[in-house]
């Protein structure tokens, strides 16, 4: 087929001849011809491809729809509705190519998408070259520790003031975080120095109220006051310290591994935990908005995370907390 030539009309034909089985071979020969005169073709002729992309992505397999995002994410004249599309799939394989490096997405269809999508969207978003500080902020407030932690390494993103204060903030127990903000260039030495020594203080600072809070729990369990309304009144009031503590107390875990479930982005293990010591729902609901909220996700879907908790069984989550305690002693 000569591309200098190509109308909407040649291809469609050539599709509407094709086995609807085969389609996805269709997809994969659209998808090299587009390749191999890429850099031959206008905007009106992506364009024609662009409506192509769109017919046939309807019935195309997941493997092809991968193939086809890896090999469009670098191309820097892609067919603008198709990078769109693959970016804003809910499948993170086909998403993610295009995430990482299609020069199509702007900083609006960026920023967007980090407002709507999940942590894995997000974290392929962070890997990006020059995202801005609109972008960073939202990937920073929704985004798992691990998404903070590709943003500070990534020395092309730009980090507004709340968002570099934010990641200071995440960097007090969080020696890989600290590292990457460590060696930025475009923080003032001075700032970051400061920044720095006032998260050790708050550091500082948070180690007392933990200590504070494991005596408290303490002698409430030990006048019978440690129970379900209590931790529920703890989440309720967002005592945080407190509810950590009064949690690994009665699983018998240390404060450091009920903290992590928090700042986990799945459930799962706060579940299991809430499940052994035998929490009602709504202290658990409360337990969850917390955990998202610390860990700087997207609430955690209730509906969802209601079945689970009712699925799993309690002889089950005493078993593997047992297991928890075996790993605990000689870790």
């Amino acid at each position: 087929m000569n591309t200098a030539s190509l109308t909407l009309g040649d291809i469609e034909t050539a599709l509407q001849q094709a086995d609807p089985k085969t389609r996805h071979q269709t997809l994969r020969a659209v998808t090299d011809l587009f390749l191999s005169s890429a850099a031959e073709l206008d905007e009106t002729r992506v364009d024609v491809f662009d409506n192509v992309f769109e017919s046939l992505l309807g019935e195309s397999d997941l493997e092809g729809t991968v193939d086809l995002s890896r090999k469009m994410g670098p191309v820097g004249n892609a067919p603008p509705r198709l990078i769109r599309r693959l970016a804003t799939d809910d499948r993170i394989a086909i998403a993610g190519p295009v995430l990482t490096q299609s020069p199509r997405l702007t900083a609006d269809d960026l920023h967007r998408i980090a407002l709507e999508k999940g942590d894995d969207h997000l974290l392929a978003i962070s890997e990006r070259p020059g995202l801005t500080e609109q972008v960073t902020d939202v990937l920073i407030q929704r985004g798992s520790r691990d998404v903070a932690r590709t943003v500070a390494q990534n020395k092309s993103a730009r980090l507004s003031r709340a968002g570099l204060e934010r990641l200071v903030t995440l960097a007090e127990r969080d020696d890989v975080l600290s590292a990457g903000l460590s060696v930025r260039q475009d923080i003032p030495p001075d700032r970051l120095q400061a920044m720095l020594a006032a998260a050790a203080a708050r550091a500082e600072e948070k180690l007392k109220a933990i200590a504070t809070a494991q005596r408290l729990v303490l002698t409430m369990k030990q006048s019978g006051k440690l129970g379900d309304a209590q931790l529920f009144s703890f989440a309720q009031d967002e005592r945080y310290e407190e509810l950590v503590a009064g949690l690994a107390l009665a699983a018998d875990l240390k404060y450091d591994a009920i903290e992590n479930l928090f700042l986990s982005k799945d459930a799962g293990g706060l579940l299991l935990v809430c499940k052994a010591i035998s929490l009602n729902w709504p202290t658990v609901l409360q337990i969850l908005k917390i955990a998202a909220d610390r860990a700087g996700i997207a609430p955690h879907d209730p509906v969802r995370a209601q079945e689970d908790f009712k699925k799993l069984s309690k002889p089950t989550a005493e078993r593997v907390l047992r297991f928890w305690h075996v790993r605990q002693i000689v870790s």
